[in-house]
């Protein structure tokens, strides 16, 4: 197995575990129903960890069947390809939206943004994602 497959299956491995303690705080908040932690809106706080914590899942299993994939690993290791993965920085581009993408998500639950910069930080990301998507073509 190279590094990168190694890589991607510890990533991977990182997603599931953060997945599966965002759905717990989620079932721990909606049982205790906010007796132990205070949020402005803890009546829908543990909707916002359980979402992220099926988010992390999802891009979990999506990094294990990119590694099942044989054909894609040998086209990945094609040497054009890395030359192109190192100057896109698709890793970091990932790692960066999904770190926002969370970060949004559990203000929002919380109760700790508005609707003002929600919407805000959301344009931000879209156009994020629609500029990375465009400059992949």
């Amino acid at each position: 197995m190279n590094k990168k497959k190694k890589f991607i299956r510890k990533m991977s491995l990182l997603l599931t575990c953060g997945g599966i303690l965002f759905i717990a705080f989620a079932i721990l908040l909606l049982l205790s129903k906010g007796s132990f932690v205070k949020f402005p809106r803890t009546d829908i706080a543990p909707v916002g960890f359980a979402v992220v914590g099926v988010i992390y899942l999802i891009c979990a299993i999506g990094m294990l069947l990119v590694t099942q994939d044989k054909q894609a690993m040998i086209e990945e290791n094609d040497e054009r390809s890395k030359i192109i993965e190192a100057k896109s920085g698709i890793i970091a581009f990932i790692v960066q939206t999904l770190l926002l993408s969370t970060g949004i998500f559990l203000l929002v639950f919380t109760g700790y943004l508005n609707a003002v910069s929600t919407l805000c930080f959301i344009a931000v990301l879209v156009i994020s994602v629609i500029v990375f998507a465009t400059a992949q073509i």
